[in-house]
């Protein structure tokens, strides 16, 4: 039985280490392995009519890439529409996706790489806001969406 604590020790050190690295002993024997590059947490936020904010993190530093679409596909090659990849490597990502059709459902999924790892996620979707009212919207709801976007974006 003391195999077993001594594996499930090792599988949460290996779990809880940030840079994804882990050497762990056990009495007179050590282990020596690797976490792979998971992203967790993905979420779109801030959706307005022609425009949302998808964030994800990774257990280490990697670069940042959305891919969408208005259709649901099972690989990245296939979706219609994606962001340039940005290469800074970190492990809170955030990208705006921009020029998107209100009242409409977009499909997507988020990559990052690091040391030649490629993991994609699995696929997420959101729908943008209804286009802006006769009365209460136009030209007034696009700037105001555009500000507040444009201020969300100087905050990160």
């Amino acid at each position: 039985m003391k195999w077993k604590a001594a594996c499930c020790a090792i599988l949460l050190l290996c779990l809880l280490s940030a840079a994804g690295r882990i050497t762990a002993a056990t009495g007179s024997t050590a282990v020596t392995g690797s976490v792979p590059l998971v992203t967790y947490e993905v979420s779109a936020s801030h959706i307005g009519h022609f425009t949302a904010i998808i964030s994800w993190k990774t257990n280490g530093a990697a670069t940042s890439q959305v891919f969408y679409d208005t259709v649901s596909h099972d690989t990245i090659a296939e979706y219609g529409y994606y962001t340039r990849e940005r290469k800074a490597a970190v492990t809170n990502h955030k990208m705006t996706l921009n020029k998107l059709s209100p009242s409409t459902t977009y499909y997507y999924r988020v990559r990052s790489t690091a040391e030649g790892v490629e993991p994609v996620s699995g696929e997420y979707t959101f729908t943008t806001l209804p286009p802006p009212g006769r009365w209460g919207g136009g030209l007034a709801s696009l700037l105001l969406e555009f500000i507040s976007t444009s201020f969300l974006w100087w905050l990160w």
